[in-house]
């Protein structure tokens, strides 16, 4: 009996183990679509293990492999992530991370652990172990909206940037008779404290209302470049931010998280003939919709910028001077929105003709605090409205074509860093509305491009 009650246990364990189901392989939906492998996803030790390079891609991103080193390295957007197999150390911008299994190599493909690959370039992970099924978002969602405040204060600039949970930042005051408008303004709509406060650059159209700025209100952080003039408002800066006894950092292109928005600094410790040249430049990224903040930066400083810099709001530089904004920096942003913080008939004749047709032949709409007063825009992350307190029409002015040379001796993209000689293959392959030309290789380097490989300019 006690055989026979041993075999069919041994029956009834075999056909509980037949009749348990088997899972499939997880599957991976981004941003709502299935996607397919030719190595499929697996779990490890309790973790899954996802195709790096095929999710990485969908993305976005640009994956490289260095087979020396077992290395797999994914750039996007400024974001550079280096990922050795058998390693549990990864890197995010040099930022070392913590794996709890390495990646490995299975039939040729590397595969990751889920959460890293999904959550390396912002992305959120959601997890179904009934169904087996993986979603990665890289859709950014903001739960209250960002504004951004383009102060009318006359020739001067002054912008307050509304961010989620009360987080406020604003970046430069006016000039010193602008301080108590730009404090009244900052008191209506709610603003209690300053998280961060950027004062772009030594001119008082800039730092002048500061002062009133730092009475009013308490302010965490500051930052500005580390460099000053030696001008009665520079010194009152300086002393009433050593009153403030804040957070004071000097550029150095750092990066503020705030939920999901980010405010990053593109500027660091460079040396400037020019004082404008010294301006603090920063990007805010909201998710589909990205804003670029230049203070009072000319074209020297355009050419070094370095990063993603496209951007469907655009801060234009020095008033609209023609100082500023080159054809190949817009090439590079790209803005649907250009705002100028410009004063009514001011002595400058900002915003300067030449800028504003470069602008709309960019496709970009302009605004300008002289016809349109205080100047909001709204995003979600995703769309963005304009609102504008008043609506003057532009003064007629005479069209004028932006001095943009169409020959020389070297040409380059607006879509690469290369500068090639005209009769290189790959300078005949670029699209004539691209073409940026250099009349010698000083030119083309001090505009950030690199000697082509192949025809070695």
């Amino acid at each position: 009996m006690k055989r026979r009650g041993l075999i069919l246990s041994l029956v009834f364990l075999i056909c509980m183990v037949f009749a348990a189901p088997v899972l499939a392989a997880p599957t991976v939906n981004l941003d709502g679509k299935q996607l397919t492998f030719d190595v499929q996803p697996t779990i490890e030790n309790g973790r899954t293990l996802v195709p790096l390079r095929a999710i990485f891609e969908a993305m976005g991103a640009n994956v490289d492999w260095n087979q020396s080193t077992q290395t797999a390295t994914a750039t996007k957007d400024g974001t550079t992530v280096k990922l050795r197999i058998g390693s549990i150390t990864p890197t995010i911008n040099g930022q070392v991370k913590t794996l709890d299994v390495p990646a490995k190599i299975v039939n040729g493909r590397t595969l990751a652990p889920l959460r890293f690959v999904g959550e390396a370039f912002g992305g959120t992970v959601g997890w179904d172990p009934a169904t087996q099924k993986i979603t990665i978002s890289t859709v950014t969602t903001i739960q209250d909206p960002v504004k951004v405040h383009f102060i009318d204060v006359g020739q001067a600039d002054s912008i307050y940037i509304e961010l989620p949970n009360n987080n406020d930042i604003l970046i430069d005051a006016g000039n010193r008779s602008d301080g108590p408008t730009v404090v009244s303004y900052l008191r209506a709509q709610g603003v209690d404290d300053i998280e961060l406060l950027i004062a772009t650059h030594p001119h008082e159209d800039h730092i002048g209302g500061i002062p009133d700025v730092l009475d009013a209100f308490v302010v965490e952080k500051v930052i500005d470049s580390g460099y000053y003039s030696d001008t009665a408002i520079c010194k009152q800066y300086k002393n009433k931010v050593a009153a403030e006894d804040c957070v004071y950092q000097a550029d150095s292109r750092q990066t503020f998280n705030y939920e999901n928005v980010v405010l990053q600094i593109l500027t660091g410790a460079e040396t400037w003939k020019d004082t404008n040249d010294y301006s603090v430049v920063c990007r805010l990224d909201t998710g589909d919709i990205e804003f670029l903040f230049t203070g009072d930066a000319e074209t020297p400083v355009e050419n070094i910028l370095t990063g993603e810099l496209a951007s469907e709001i655009l801060k234009v530089g020095h008033h609209g001077s023609t100082s500023s904004t080159s054809t190949a920096f817009l090439s590079k942003v790209k803005p649907e929105v250009a705002v100028i913080c410009v004063g009514v008939g001011n002595t400058y004749g900002h915003p300067h003709q030449e800028t504003l047709t470069k602008l709309k032949s960019a496709g970009a709409k302009i605004y300008r605090t002289d016809l349109n007063g205080n100047i909001v825009i709204t995003t979600d992350g995703q769309s963005y409205t304009v609102k504008t307190a008043k609506n003057l029409p532009e003064p007629s002015q005479e069209e004028i074509t932006p001095s943009v040379p169409d020959t020389g001796n070297y040409v380059g993209s607006s879509n690469s860093n290369k500068y090639h000689l005209p009769t290189c293959r790959y300078a005949e392959s670029i699209a004539p509305e691209n073409k940026v030309w250099f009349k010698d290789i000083n030119a083309a380097q001090a505009a950030g491009y690199e000697p082509c490989g192949v025809c070695k300019p």
